[in-house]
């Protein structure tokens, strides 16, 4: 059970596809999108926000930005629907968007009236139902809403797991949101499969993304990846056609296959455990820091 090593001309095989990332516009996503632009793919970004203008394309035409909200259906269906009229079809989707934890679903807040309030589900909407809704309707335009694509011809899906998706990780719905995403792969892989479409998932530990200063994860011990070392393992799950309803779990720029693996996903994550369990510790300094 080794490590996988990344290689640039497996890479190279994403070159002429059609990729539409949500959250593109920063973080791992933004990174994904600049790889596959310069190993010569179309890029469709969703965001809420344009990219930074920093990211680089040779040819204009292969960049495109469109505004969208992954919690709302009609939104990400939009989406969809503009990015399949601009190319004809939609080869490869890294469902990207997410944000940081919001609540542990404890907390106790008040509504107007000063009784006991709902939970926020903000991090809910977007970290899990937003993979939901891109899922859907990825396999939809792999399938039978695509303009140029032959039906059966496939496709790949990923979708942004994290180490915390098979660890104890106290992030309250941030957690919950990442084992549901695991969940997908595990629930879903089999079924998309027949279909030709290739559903796998990245799980990186702690990566420069904005979400938390790497400045303050690095002073609590641990060490932080770049979004750009992550993007390597989405484009792998792009590229390599025999990869399906694998989790590649990445930390300080090195990768391993944690569901697939021999013995399976328990067995994975046991060899991993010395650095998942820094992870939790990590992750108990960071909430008292914040606290």
């Amino acid at each position: 059970m080794g490590n996988i090593d990344i290689s640039d001309d497996t890479l190279a095989k994403v070159a002429g596809n059609v990729v539409l990332i949500t959250g593109g516009s920063s973080g791992i996503g933004r990174a994904t999108a600049q790889l596959c632009l310069d190993l010569g793919a179309a890029v469709v970004i969703g965001d809420l926000t344009p990219p930074n203008p920093e990211l680089t394309v040779r040819d204009a035409e292969k960049l495109k930005f469109i505004e969208v909200n992954v919690t709302e259906w009609t939104s990400i269906r939009s989406m969809f629907e503009q990015a399949n009229k601009w190319f004809g079809r939609i080869d490869s989707v890294f469902a990207c968007a997410g944000v940081s934890p919001t609540t542990d679903f404890l907390d106790i807040t008040l509504d107007e009236s000063g009784q006991l309030a709902p939970p926020n589900l903000r991090t809910m909407d977007i970290n899990l139902l937003g993979p939901i809704y891109t899922t859907r309707l990825a396999a939809a335009y792999m399938s039978e809403l695509a303009s140029q694509r032959p039906q059966g011809s496939g496709g790949s899906i990923v979708l942004a797991a994290s180490a915390s998706s098979f660890q104890n990780f106290s992030a309250g719905d941030y957690t919950v949101t990442k084992h549901g995403v695991l969940g997908m792969i595990r629930g879903m892989g089999s079924k998309l499969e027949a279909k030709g479409i290739r559903l796998n998932a990245i799980a990186p530990s702690w990566t420069a993304t904005g979400i938390v200063p790497a400045e303050l994860i690095q002073s609590l011990g641990a060490t932080v990846q770049s979004p750009e070392a992550v993007a390597r393992s989405v484009v792998l799950l792009f590229a390599d056609p025999a990869r399906n309803s694998e989790v590649i779990y990445s930390w300080e720029g090195k990768f391993r296959e944690v569901n697939k693996g021999e013995g399976g996903l328990l067995a994975s994550a046991n060899a991993i455990l010395d650095n998942a369990d820094n992870e939790e510790r990590v992750m108990l300094k960071l909430r008292e820091a914040q606290h």
